[in-house]
């Protein structure tokens, strides 16, 4: 063989230093209470709580007896989620490889392991119904626009809620400090003085400290009581808030393009799969509109982010068994995908397609409307991918806002090399992990979810 290429005769050199790893504030998990589970009594726990009783509204009549309240309780349930990976090692890779393989797969899997507990957790926060979008002055994500930011009113407004509602600053009670799942931030940083928590991104973080948008506020003040803050760029407390930021947190961008008709034999904007009207192949009613949506997941995070609008397409005119392909092919990688389809509008009428987390280069074929699995309600697209391009999430928490109910502990695994039925030769070694736990919301109350748009 004749090369110009001068790097076959070059001896390699690889440094000994490894590069790191993007750093991550996983902190969503400290946030929870603990609740263990006994063994054998199955995967769903059940919490009772006694409601507030009404107050009597009449004096009472001499010599009568008042009118007789009743107990009224509500049953909170929770099942728990098994989750856990593993990597498998060859004895030629431990031979041959420069650094220490078994100690950076321990290291791989307990970032692994923490980012799946945070994303659960989130998931579980992000049903919640107690929610403020933008400034308070809409009801619906698609309504926010660019200049509703985190300002002193909206963070005003979202202690109000809170207040109002009977949710007590986190501390007020004790605290909720029995957190034991490992993640990377204590507990006791999220309580403090009692305070309420907010969980958000740097991107809004960055507005609460901008001079423009805070000057007289907070900035003031930083200027003056705590300038050590300002050198870090450190919110701390504010507003009866203690602020933590996270860079783990879903960020909202619509998928696609906003036209919501979709040609039969056509994408709906970038990243999206082509979709075709079948004849044939279903059970789908011919020349009838249905309509979908798909949202999509980045592979190292795992929450659905990119939200397309809803689409309709009308299916074929002949026959009454028609069917709708969606080719995933030529997409960008490191993503997975969802599906939702439905015969009427209305993200309450989207079900979720059989096959979850379809992977890029994959044809689905969706035969019949799903009949389970409705959109969730938080899948909804932002209005037009523009105004703004992203949407952020703010969590902020009062006392007792969630529980981490678990019966299996997180835990590490390490098989040997040692023959043994189906490693006759002892070639190969696993480390894993698993746990089995959920996170559930005690009270919708005691948590409020802010959709914003932000500057950065």
């Amino acid at each position: 063989m004749v090369s110009s290429d001068f790097s076959i005769d070059q001896r390699k050199f690889l440094a000994a230093r490894l590069l790191r790893n993007v750093y991550l504030k996983l902190v969503c998990a400290s946030v929870c209470s603990s609740h263990k589970f006994e063994r054998g009594a199955g995967l769903t726990g059940y919490f009772a709580r006694y409601k507030r009783m009404n107050v009597p509204l009449t004096t009472l009549t001499e010599g009568n007896d008042p009118t007789v309240s009743s107990f009224i309780l509500e049953q909170v349930t929770v099942t728990l989620d098994q989750w856990g990976d593993a990597l498998k090692i060859t004895d030629v890779a431990r031979l041959t490889t420069v650094h220490p393989v078994m100690t950076l797969a321990q290291e791989l899997l307990a970032d692994n392991a923490q980012r799946v507990i945070d994303r659960e957790v989130q998931l579980v926060w992000l049903a919640g119904t107690n929610i403020l979008y933008g400034d308070g002055s809409v009801n619906a994500r698609v309504l926010i626009t660019s200049d509703m930011k985190a300002t002193d009113d909206v963070i005003g407004k979202a202690y109000v809620v809170l207040g109002d509602a009977g949710a007590q600053p986190r501390g007020a009670s004790g605290g909720t400090a029995n957190y034991k799942i490992g993640a990377t931030t204590s507990p006791s940083t999220l309580v403090g003085p009692q305070a309420y928590v907010g969980i958000c991104g740097v991107q809004i973080t960055q507005d609460i400290r901008r001079a423009a948008m805070a000057y007289g506020t907070w900035a003031a003040w930083a200027t003056y009581a705590k300038p050590e803050s300002i050198l870090r760029n450190e919110v701390g407390m504010w507003n009866s808030i203690r602020w933590v930021e996270t860079n783990f947190i879903p960020k909202y961008t619509r998928l696609g393009n906003a036209t919501v008709a979709v040609a039969s034999g056509q994408a709906f904007g970038t990243d999206t799969p082509v979709v075709t009207a079948v004849d044939g192949g279903g059970t789908l009613t011919s020349d009838t509109a249905f309509y979908f949506k798909a949202t999509r997941k980045d592979l190292t995070r795992g929450f659905e982010e990119a939200i397309s609008i809803e689409h309709t397409m009308t299916s074929a005119s002949t026959g009454n068994n028609e069917s709708f392909t969606f080719n995933f092919s030529s997409l960008t990688a490191g993503y997975v995908y969802n599906l939702y389809f439905g015969s009427s509008t209305g993200n309450a009428n989207l079900k979720q397609f059989a096959t979850t987390n379809i992977a890029v280069g994959t044809t689905v074929t969706v035969t019949a409307v799903p009949a389970s699995g409705a959109a969730p309600a938080h899948l909804r697209a932002v209005a037009d991918g523009l105004d703004p391009a992203t949407l952020h999430v703010l969590y902020i928490h009062g006392e007792d806002s969630c529980i981490w109910t678990d019966l299996q502990d997180l835990k590490f695994m390490v098989i040997e090399d040692k023959p043994a039925p189906g490693n006759l030769l002892g070639l190969n070694q696993w480390v894993s992990y698993k746990f089995l736990g959920k996170a559930m919301r005690t009270n919708e109350a005691f948590m409020l979810r802010l959709e914003l748009a932000t500057t950065n």
